[in-house]
């Protein structure tokens, strides 16, 4: 646009001087049709320009000729305009494809946003399995050690058991020996009451016999009186033996008693002792048992609700993933179509300015013939600039057919460009990749 300002203020300049020299164009206008789809077109209109042929009508043809200036210049004026307006059109059109592109920019920022928080999201997933990973290890640990322990108590109470078993053994054999020892207990004291029964019966005897003796000693002499004091040492004798045969069994028995009692209460507190480690054992393992199983239920929960954190997660960032890179190629592919619409707007404006600058060189020309044909009175000189003023208009009117000509071949060269795209079989990878090239190549040039 700043290349065609000086063109569009050069035309304004010139239209106000023609304006204050000879005043509003007459009716001379023909109808112009323009296109935006072919902005290339030209405007066609008829120049009515009349050769003069003699020098008696110079007058009349210097008149006709400068009307036909004027309705020259006023097509030009009002393609200038037009120009303006579409100049001013293509500029907002332009604008709004930068905001569209600012928008575009947003929108990646928001992706690239929507982006680094999915990865955030998907780095917290990672942290959050390590650490149930490393929960699970921990429980692993856990449990072996439990293992460890209930295996030590399943030994501990084996070995408990067979010593349980060693003192039922034990208490078994004691209580037979102590129903054998009360047996012969029994039997001795059964043989003490029988000894002693049999020795009474036999004091019994010797002192009828003493007696009877004595009852025959009063009758036999004096000589004889030591028999009684024999049998008297004979008994007390017998009476001694019986006395410390009595008194040692009765010894024997008490201490055989007394050590099988001891014996009886050491196993009774034993066997008590034992019992109660075997129930505190029985405890222990009932408690390490509930305790195994709840870590264990522990475990096989964190273990699902890790399966299902997993799954759910792997879900859900796979299906954003496939929607992020559809939602890109989508894009990518909406701003290859948004810039190649703008390079081809680009190309419509450098062959609008071209146009524009012909138009204001031939127009420029135009003034200058008029004005070297109003300085002349003669009608010979008059014709001959007439002339020249018909030649200026054909040589303007040649150089807007070869702009035409280099606006229509801009014009098509977009379309050269992108329709081996349209033809082609890309895809929308292939347009994603040729709007990153226009974006660069754009970019470069703006």
């Amino acid at each position: 646009m700043d290349s065609a300002g000086s063109p569009f203020r050069r035309v304004m300049e010139t239209r106000s001087y023609y304006s204050r020299s000879v005043g509003s164009p007459s009716s001379g206008f023909r109808s112009q049709s323009w296109s935006r789809g072919s902005p290339a077109s030209t405007v066609n209109y008829k120049r009515s320009v009349n050769v003069p042929v003699s020098r008696a009508h110079s007058t009349v043809e210097s008149k006709e000729q400068l009307q036909g200036l004027n309705d020259r210049f006023a097509v030009y004026i009002d393609k200038v305009h037009y120009l303006e307006q579409h100049n001013q059109q293509l500029e907002a059109e332009i604008q709004a494809l930068r905001d569209r592109q600012v928008s575009r920019t947003q929108l990646g920022d928001a992706y690239d946003q929507e982006l680094h928080e999915l990865r955030q999201a998907l780095e917290q997933v990672h942290r959050e399995k390590a650490q149930v990973h490393l929960d699970s290890e921990r429980l692993e640990e856990d449990i072996q050690r439990l293992r460890e322990r209930f295996e030590d108590e399943a030994r501990l109470r084996e070995d408990t058991e067979a010593i349980i078993r060693v003192l039922r053994k034990d208490t078994s054999d004691t209580e037979l020996l102590k129903s054998d020892l009360d047996k012969k207990v029994q039997s001795l004291q059964d043989e003490v009451a029988f000894i002693r029964n049999n020795h009474e019966e036999e004091v019994r005897e010797l002192l009828a016999q003493i007696q009877a003796a004595q009852v025959r000693v009063e009758r036999v002499d004096t000589h004889k009186a030591d028999i009684t004091e024999a049998l008297r040492e004979i008994r007390s004798e017998l009476e001694g033996h019986s006395t410390q045969n009595l008194q040692h069994v009765e010894a024997w028995f008490t201490n055989r008693y007394t050590k099988l009692t001891e014996a009886a209460e050491q196993n009774k507190d034993a066997i008590k002792s034992a019992r109660d480690e075997i129930s505190e054992y029985r405890r222990q393992l009932q408690s390490k048992t509930v305790e195994l199983e709840s870590v264990r239920g522990t475990r096989d929960s964190l273990e699902r609700q890790l399966n299902d954190i997993e799954d759910r997660h792997s879900n859900d960032l796979g299906r954003t993933i496939h929607q992020l890179d559809n939602e890109l190629k989508s894009t990518k592919w909406e701003m290859a179509r948004h810039l190649r619409e703008y390079q081809d707007l680009l190309n419509v404006k450098m062959a609008l300015d071209i146009e524009i600058a012909g138009e204001g060189e031939a127009g420029e020309e135009g003034e200058k013939e008029e004005e070297e044909g109003g300085d002349k009175e003669e009608g010979d000189e008059e014709g001959d600039k007439g002339g020249e003023d018909e030649e200026g208009g054909d040589e303007g009117g040649e150089e807007g057919d070869e702009v035409v000509e280099e606006t229509v071949l801009c014009s098509k060269a977009p379309e050269s460009k992108a329709s081996p795209e349209k033809e082609g079989s890309g895809g929308e990878e292939d347009a994603a990749e040729e709007g990153e090239y226009f974006v660069q190549n754009t970019f470069s040039d703006l």
